[in-house]
């Protein structure tokens, strides 16, 4: 079973990787078809970083909703130490 530290830890992963991408894609110089393929991927991995919230143990679809609130959660269960 997967515990709540490794979903917080999953979601982080994914809001990590998207603003990395989104910051990425604004600052390189790529088509305008490869930007909007990359930003459509990028908003797939927010909305699957937020929905892992409804896969912790006592689910709370809110966890997940930012980076920051994502990292306030992973701090609260260990996740960075």
């Amino acid at each position: 079973m997967t515990t709540n530290s490794e979903i917080a830890e999953l979601a982080y992963s994914l809001h990590l990787a998207a603003n990395r991408l989104r910051l990425t894609i604004s600052i390189i110089n790529i088509p305008s078809a490869y930007r909007i393929q990359i930003s459509r991927h990028v908003q797939w991995m927010i909305n699957q970083a937020q929905s892992l919230g409804n896969e912790l143990q006592a689910k709370n679809p809110q966890a997940f909703l930012s980076k920051e609130s994502t990292e306030r959660i992973c701090e609260q269960l260990g996740v960075f130490d």
